[in-house]
This record gives structure tokens, C-alpha cells and sequence, in this order.
């Protein structure tokens, strides 16, 4: 490698820990990954996730992005063939505490995430299809948070396993959805999925800033056809 290649790589490098953190999240938005392998901790730090490439939702569906880029978020995800894992890194620099019931969330800060393991062409949603919201409940209980699936509201003492934590520029999030929940039976390396990821933004407790990661229109949450591709990938020394 010459050493201008050199420099330029590792300028890269520095960019991409500088905006996400350091180890962190790397972004990639040309695809969206669903890795497939062991399953994280679930405590709402990024150690399990560091290094992974991730999604963001840069496609307003209506707002304005400041020059900070906030709001914005890095989601990654993966999968043990029991749980969903979602985990994601929120920069917004109003971070509200969100106690509206979870399939009403919207209003408020809270990230919604779309799954289909149907790829053929369709404007309803099928069985595998799954809408899921994650939402930042409390700042002083990071166990607190908030989960629907398809706008139902799943007990997360039960089923789920979630945290949140505030941070100075925002807030993380993460969770453990089961499968079952999702009428999902399992994933397999190399198999296409269907996604979409979407960032909730208010600063005076109802929503001002609406992003996509594929679409560009408020319809996801009633349109398959408006989500984008994916695809499963081993985690680095999976079998």
C-alpha cells in the first residue's frame, strides 16, 4: 500500500470512530446487515456490537436536519435464531424521557424498526412481516423502556429484555425481541431479507423530525414495498 493510500485509509478511520464513538459503530449505508451468530449482552453498552456496520436513517420524511446531523441514529442487528437484537446509538441533542404507551410512542422520541423475511413484491403486510418500536422511557432506570410489535404491546418483564442510557448527546438502545414474537422461525447466512429503520424526533413532546433509512415517505408502517433490502451475514468466527 503506497503511503498516500496509506493516510487516506486511516483518515477514514479516524472520521468514521470520531462520529460514532470509539470502538463503535461503523456505518454502511449501501446495505443493511443482519448478523447472524452468538447473542450479545444485553446492558445497553457497545462492547458486543463494536465494530459492526450499521444502518442510519438519513431520508426525511418530513423535518429538518441540523447541521450537526441531529437528530440522527447508527442501528445494528443481529440474531441467535431465538432473539432479534437491536441495538442503536441516538444523537439528539433534546433527548425526551417517552412515556406514552408504545404502539402511541411515535409522538415522542422513539425508534421503529421493519423485518419481512418475504422479499416478493407487496403493498400489505404478510405473516413475516413485523413492525417493531423501541422507545427511551427513563433516565434514572435504564430497565425502563418501551416495546411494541405490530402497535401490541409486549411485556418487557417477560418477553423482552431491554435497557436505555442517556447520554450527553442522546440517548442507546437496545433489546431482545424473540422470534416467536415475530412469527419469524429462524434466519440463515447469505438469505435476503426486507428492512427499514426509522427515527422519531421531538423537542417539545410532539414529533418534528421523521427519517427513513430506505424510504423517503411515511408509509412503512403500512407498506412493505416502501422498505429496503438486507441480508444475513455469519459474525466474524461464526458457524
Amino acid at each position: 500500500m503506497t503511503r498516500l493510500a496509506f493516510l487516506g485509509v486511516s483518515f477514514l478511520l479516524f472520521l468514521a470512530s470520531a462520529a460514532f464513538g470509539d470502538p463503535g459503530l461503523y456505518q454502511n449505508n449501501k446495505k443493511a446487515v443482519l448478523y447472524w451468530g452468538p447473542p450479545p449482552v444485553v446492558d445497553g453498552k457497545v462492547d458486543d456490537w463494536a465494530g459492526l456496520l450499521g444502518s442510519s436513517p438519513e431520508k426525511f420524511a418530513y423535518g429538518k436536519l441540523r447541521a450537526t446531523k441531529d437528530p440522527s441514529a447508527v442501528i445494528v442487528w443481529r440474531t441467535d435464531n431465538k432473539k432479534l437484537y437491536i441495538y442503536a446509538e441516538v444523537t439528539d441533542t433534546v433527548a425526551n424521557e417517552n412515556d406514552l404507551p408504545a404502539p402511541l410512542a411515535w409522538r415522542n422520541d422513539s425508534l421503529e424498526f421493519y423485518i419481512g423475511t418475504d422479499t416478493s413484491s407487496h403493498i400489505h403486510y404478510v405473516p413475516t412481516d413485523n413492525q417493531i418500536r423501541l422507545v427511551p422511557v427513563s433516565r434514572d432506570d435504564a430497565t425502563k423502556i418501551g416495546v411494541s410489535v405490530n402497535d401490541r404491546i409486549v411485556d418487557t418483564e417477560r418477553d423482552v429484555e431491554g435497557r436505555v442510557i442517556f447520554t450527553d448527546t442522546g440517548y442507546r438502545i437496545e433489546a431482545g425481541v424473540p422470534l416467536r414474537l415475530l412469527r419469524i422461525k429462524e434466519f440463515s447466512v447469505g438469505q435476503a431479507i426486507r428492512c427499514d429503520f426509522q427515527l422519531n424526533d421531538a423537542n417539545t413532546g410532539e414529533r418534528e423530525n421523521l427519517t427513513h433509512w430506505n424510504s423517503k415517505s411515511d408509509n412503512t408502517y403500512f407498506d412493505p414495498s416502501a422498505w429496503g433490502d438486507g441480508v444475513v451475514e455469519a459474525l466474524s468466527g461464526a458457524r
